[in-house]
């Protein structure tokens, strides 16, 4: 096995599955927590992102496809997307499309109450024209208006922080995008609000 990422939550190993390339996600164990509580915490995250991932690719998002998921061992065996992330491959040629499907994706997923909690550009990749979204380890399922501002507020300070020559009409696209795909304008509007909150409090 090939570590490739070691995060605060999971190591990511690039393993070899039916002689083709695939990834490996093991949330690792946290030691200030009792191990009962660490043990069913990582079981139900793990289940849950599976079911995330699956959920979303069923909707037209895409996804790596999941090969097995081991609750014991706290691991999904998925498969290796191989291409850029968006964060390298984005630019002022080509930010238009890539953003407005990005919004569209984003309002799939929404639409169907799925909050991927860290929507960022290093989170998409890009595969033969195709973005796939990963990482849903921070998300949940809500129909709550605030959770789904919330999850677009993430996504528009990461995103004006690491794509600032994008500014704004980056974000005007992933917007039109959204709203396009069927977003729900009140989710915008509502996002604007917290923006405006956190701005002035």
């Amino acid at each position: 096995m090939q570590l490739i990422k070691q995060g605060a939550e999971a190591k990511l190993f690039k393993i070899k599955y039916k002689g083709k390339g695939a990834l490996l996600k093991q949330r690792v164990p946290k030691g200030y927590r009792c191990r009962a509580l660490d043990e069913r915490l990582r079981s139900e995250r793990t289940i849950r992102e599976a079911n995330l991932l699956r959920r979303a690719r069923q909707l037209g998002v895409n996804t790596p496809s999941i090969y097995s998921v081991d609750k014991g061992k706290k691991e999904i065996l998925m498969e290796f997307v191989d291409g850029p992330r968006a964060k390298d491959a984005l630019n002022k040629k080509n930010y238009a499309k890539i953003c407005s499907d990005v919004g569209k994706a984003i309002a799939l997923m929404h639409g169907s109450n799925i909050i991927h909690g860290d929507l960022t550009t290093s989170n998409i990749l890009q595969r033969e024209g195709r973005l796939y979204f990963i990482d849903f380890g921070l998300g949940f399922h809500s129909t709550k208006l605030e959770d789904k501002a919330v999850d677009l507020l993430v996504f528009r300070k990461t995103f004006e922080a690491t794509h600032v020559e994008l500014m704004p009409k980056g974000w005007e696209s992933i917007m039109q995008g959204y709203l396009q795909a069927g977003g729900n304008p009140a989710v915008v509007k509502q996002m604007e609000k917290v923006r405006a909150r956190a701005r002035y409090h």
